[in-house]
């Protein structure tokens, strides 16, 4: 399975190939090793790609689907039609914003981990992989929690501490003058 990722250590994102019997996944730059768990998830063939229930780098169950984009592509084309308004008298922007949606919509769809930010390139998405959602992946990737009208904290544990914050603040205290420090 095609994939690209990050790499922990250095910070390069790559490229690579993934297989169920891949033992370890080496970053091209450090060298830095990172395991690959065999278990939640299938390499697929051409004719059937294979599924992911469970992230292989980082064993995370929370994945969501997006269309395999090339955003530089499609932000060239909507760029050309909005550079060509003036000798087309504004029909190239809708012109080429169409042909940027067919595009997109032609697209195969791909799985990224919320966690890890890995993106598997030859997944089929499954059935509770949804679209995107902002308020799950700051949960799941920053810890952020929040109070509801109520008062009680939600999104996370409200007695952990966040290592950015330090010792001193407890996570959902960040809000509150009397406890900044």
């Amino acid at each position: 399975m095609r994939i690209r990722t990050q790499c922990r250590a250095c910070g390069l994102p790559f490229k690579a190939e993934v297989a169920p019997t891949t033992p370890v996944l080496p970053c091209p730059n450090c060298h830095q090793p990172r395991d690959v768990s065999p278990l939640g998830w299938t390499d697929g063939t051409p004719s059937a790609p294979g599924a992911v229930d469970l992230c292989p780098l980082c064993g995370s169950r929370h994945l969501y689907r997006q269309r395999d984009v090339n955003r530089a592509l499609g932000c060239g084309l909507v760029l050309l039609g909005a550079a060509l308004v003036p000798w087309t008298f504004g029909l190239s922007l809708p012109v080429f914003g169409l042909f940027d949606f067919w595009l997109y919509r032609r697209l195969p769809l791909s799985v990224v981990c919320y966690v890890c930010d890995t993106v598997y390139r030859d997944a089929r998405p499954l059935p509770r992989q949804t679209d995107f959602e902002l308020l799950k992946h700051d949960v799941l990737k920053y810890g952020k929690t929040w109070e509801d009208a109520s008062g009680r904290h939600t999104g996370g544990e409200a007695d952990e501490v966040h290592p950015a914050r330090g010792a001193s603040q407890k996570a959902g205290d960040g809000d509150n003058p009397e406890n900044a420090v």
